[in-house]
């Protein structure tokens, strides 16, 4: 192992540093798997979900301070269960010393000291900690960033990043597979087929599904309207079906390159960057490109939200009638997000 940083943190200083949620949903995982059964909650390690279907048909989470075991579809107590989402969550809570990963930095992993606190080493340049063998590796993505993490072991299912592929899940990691030559893998069947599984549709959740282009793609006649900012003399352009697709321009001439935001953002012209959802008013289909089952109606005063799996509007509660699409909560409170905007 790489050295360690025995700059021991704080706990609560360190939260925002070692604490990672996932950008998967409980309703991504359930899309990947054929089978019934238990799946963690990428956002709260004492959570858990139930697929059936591909669907997420009931949540809840352990009592007690239990912390939820995917691997085995058990609550486990907090001092001896891996919490999913936060490495301090787990040290806080480790009896005797332990490794750790560090989700939101692959090269670096945690080291637990068993009172509490927790310090960090790195693999180097080039490695990434593999939790689920407890070792520093080269040449490889970051094993832990699968949706293997939250789902039990020894079953197969789809891979998010990699459509008509699949993976083997075991102790958290997802070991990657391809059908034969011109098969696809099916995730409602958990087979391979010859036709053809990835052409995906607009308002699936956690998912850059719904555009006609592909990364890197050229296209002409996009750039003709836009406009470079400041001394730059490139520019970005939305593709006008998407919230999350734009081009790349070096002249109003030039044909546009398109790409896509990293998961969770949304491309906002005016300033020519991905941001927040919340904060740009997409006209488009705002359930792309983001791990959340439900997303605000713009210009509603954030009364109304899209359930994304069906696209039907809802309402909050009239006594919390404010949803609040950054927390995924109804609140009390007015919103000055700017997808509110004003009362309709």
């Amino acid at each position: 192992m790489g050295g360690f940083n025995m700059k021991v943190c704080a706990l609560a200083a360190c939260l925002l540093l070692a604490g990672q949620v996932s950008s998967y949903s409980m309703e991504d995982l359930c899309a990947q798997w054929s089978g019934s059964g238990y799946v963690g909650n990428p956002a709260d390690c004492t959570g858990w979900g139930y697929c059936q279907g591909q669907k997420l048909v009931s949540w809840n989470t352990c009592k007690n301070g239990l912390v939820f075991n995917a691997q085995t579809s058990t609550c486990g107590f907090a001092n001896s269960t891996i919490c999913t989402t936060s490495a301090v969550a787990t040290c806080t809570a480790a009896k005797s010393p332990m490794y750790v990963a560090v989700l939101d930095d692959c090269n670096k992993y945690g080291y637990c000291f068993g009172n509490g606190s927790i310090a960090y080493g790195s693999c180097g340049t080039g490695g990434v900690y593999a939790a689920y063998s407890n070792a520093c590796i080269w040449g490889s993505a970051c094993p832990q960033d699968s949706i293997c993490r939250f789902m039990k072991n020894d079953i197969f299912v789809g891979d998010p990043n990699n459509c008509g592929s699949y993976l083997l899940c075991n102790n958290g990691y997802g070991t990657p597979g391809s059908c034969p030559t011109n098969m696809f893998y099916n995730a409602a069947s958990g087979n391979c087929q010859s036709t053809d599984t990835c052409t995906g549709s607009s308002g699936s959740s956690g998912s850059n599904t719904g555009s006609s282009y592909t990364v890197g793609q050229e296209v002409s006649g996009v750039c003709k309207d836009g406009v470079a900012i400041g001394s730059n003399t490139t520019f970005y352009v939305n593709d006008t079906i998407t919230c999350y697709g734009y081009f790349y321009c070096t002249s109003t001439t030039a044909d546009g390159i398109w790409n896509s935001c990293l998961t969770g953002t949304h491309f906002d012209p005016t300033t020519q960057k991905c941001v927040s959802p919340a904060a740009y008013a997409c006209p488009f289909n705002r359930c792309g490109n983001v791990a959340s089952p439900f997303m605000a109606v713009i210009n509603t005063n954030c009364t109304e939200y899209e359930i994304c799996s069906n696209s039907a509007t809802n309402y909050c509660p009239t006594t919390n009638k404010y949803y609040d699409e950054v927390h995924n909560i109804c609140t009390t409170s007015a919103l000055n997000y700017t997808i509110c905007g004003a009362s309709t």
